[in-house]
């Protein structure tokens, strides 16, 4: 456990299958129903992104899951890969530079690590 006693969990998720994205939810769920306090990073990268995008079918739940313990966040690569502004997202996700490079630093943090799916 780190030192002030918080699990930390990055989880990744770059699959458009939507068995994966329901999956996913349902971790997140079960994590914190597990471990109350437990802080939880959702990197969202590659053919994932239409899990974040308005339209998005998730919307409703990735709404219901955000607050202060848990955030989704959204590669910046991809969006300029895939030709995406940030008003084609939902509102509540936050923009990181590399999804990459961004799992790699938490681990270095000593975060936790989950690949999201069965």
């Amino acid at each position: 456990m780190n030192k002030d006693n918080q699990q930390k969990v990055v989880i990744q998720l770059s699959t458009d299958e939507v068995e994966v994205h329901k999956a996913v939810i349902a971790q997140i769920s079960n994590l914190v129903r597990a471990i109350p306090s437990i802080r939880i990073e959702l990197v969202v990268h590659s053919r994932a992104i239409c899990f974040v995008q308005k339209e998005s079918h998730w919307k409703g739940q990735i709404s219901r899951i955000i607050n202060n313990h848990i955030s989704v966040l959204v590669c910046r690569n991809t969006m300029e890969q895939q030709k995406l502004q940030e008003s084609d997202l939902l509102p509540s996700v936050e923009i990181i530079p590399s999804a990459v490079a961004h799992l790699v630093i938490r681990q270095s943090e000593g975060w936790s690590y989950l690949k999201a799916g069965f």
